[in-house]
């Protein structure tokens, strides 16, 4: 569910130096910055609660001119995610050589409270339902271990179209038991993780941003990379898809403590699932997700 935000608010960190209005911008942002943003989220069909930070120290690429160089960076820092079942801590890097190419990656500790029925394990072809992880919520145990996730992001604008798709992968580590294949139920994603194995997930969107308002579609997917000794990988790919919608209340200069204020609202409906799709669950009740997310900055060095 974060790419949410990264749709929303990580190529508009500058003012004037993002891929909507560029073309008129003069004032190239500074060359070093402390930056940091936060996002909130609330979502059902699965439910979840999320607070997400990122902190870290940003510098500026390039002066040149042209749309291909507006807003070109590194950034490297600290992120955390908070939710009332896990929490993850680590590192955070990306780079963006091109306004329209952006390359990430994250590494965490990654902890789970026992809380919420997480975290169950199950083979990798077992019913994984929210009645079955209702039914054996007692099992529930807390875990420890890692997450990394590395991906892309090519975006695109022509006019008031924007278009944007960020590619990833993710492998979770809990080291949940001595079996390779083991596989857990993964709430942020809603599908059967591989312990030990990666994910791979992507989001597509489709924009009209005009000044506050970005409004569009977004097709989300998912599958796993895992398999066990069986053949099997936990479950079919997932594709969701529906209206985005997000207002930007302002947005400043560089250099604002608070900045680029994000109302944001996401309908999917569950084209393919194990169980959202007519199983367990009506394909028409859509994963609905509302949330605030903001930025800020102090400049170090012009």
């Amino acid at each position: 569910m974060l790419p949410i935000l990264a749709a929303l608010s990580a190529s508009a960190q500058d003012r004037g130096a993002r891929p909507d209005d560029a073309v008129t911008s003069t004032t190239p942002a500074p060359r070093d910055r402390l930056w940091y943003t936060n996002a909130t989220f609330v979502r059902v069909n699965p439910l979840g609660l999320v607070d997400a930070h990122k902190v870290g120290w940003r510098r500026r690429l390039s002066t040149k001119p042209g749309v291909l160089f507006s807003d070109t960076y590194a950034f490297t820092g600290l992120s955390a995610l908070v939710t009332p079942a896990y929490s993850r801590l680590g590192v955070y890097g990306e780079v963006q050589p091109l306004a329209v190419l952006r390359v990430f990656g994250e590494i965490t500790g990654t902890g789970y409270y026992g809380t919420f029925d997480q975290v169950l394990a199950f083979d990798a072809d077992a019913r994984w339902s929210d009645r079955s992880i209702d039914a054996r919520g007692d099992e529930a145990r807390g875990a420890v271990g890692w997450t990394a996730t590395f991906g892309v992001t090519l975006q695109a604008k022509v006019g008031p179209i924007a278009a944007r798709t960020t590619p990833q992968v993710t492998r979770i580590d809990l080291a949940l038991g001595p079996d390779d294949g083991t596989f857990f139920y993964d709430q942020f994603w809603d599908r059967l993780a591989p312990d030990g194995g990666w994910m791979v997930l992507n989001d597509l969107d489709v924009l009209f941003v005009r000044e506050k308002l970005r409004a569009g579609v977004r097709h989300t997917f998912s599958d796993s990379l895992q398999r066990d000794q069986r053949g099997t990988d936990g479950g079919i790919a997932q594709h969701r898809v529906g209206p985005l919608f997000a207002w930007q209340f302002f947005d400043r200069a560089p250099g604002a403590r608070f900045n680029q204020p994000t109302l944001f609202v996401l309908a999917q409906w569950w084209l393919q699932h194990p169980y959202r799709a007519g199983d367990e669950q009506s394909q028409g009740l859509p994963l609905i997700a509302v949330g605030f997310a903001f930025n800020g900055d102090y400049a170090v060095s012009r």
